[in-house]
C-alpha cells in the first residue's frame, strides 16, 4: 500500500468518524443507535491507527534500503 492511498484510508477514516460523533445522543449514550455509532468512531479511530503504524514501517523499510 503507497502513502497515497493510505492518506486517502485516513481521510475517509476521519470523515466516517466524524459522521458517526454527529450521530450520537449525547443524553442516552448507550441506546441502540448511539451505540453504533460510538461502535463506528471507535473502528475508525483504529483503522487511523493501523493506517499510520503501516506509514512509519514503510519509512523504516526505506531508510534500511
Amino acid at each position: 500500500m503507497n502513502k497515497i492511498v493510505s492518506y486517502i484510508i485516513i481521510f475517509i477514516a476521519l470523515g466516517l468518524a466524524a459522521f458517526n460523533v454527529y450521530h450520537i445522543d449525547f443524553n442516552s449514550m448507550w441506546a441502540d443507535d448511539s451505540r453504533t455509532a460510538i461502535y463506528g468512531v471507535l473502528v475508525s479511530l483504529i483503522v487511523i491507527l493501523i493506517v499510520l503504524i503501516n506509514i512509519q514501517s514503510l519509512k523504516v523499510k526505506e531508510k534500511l534500503k
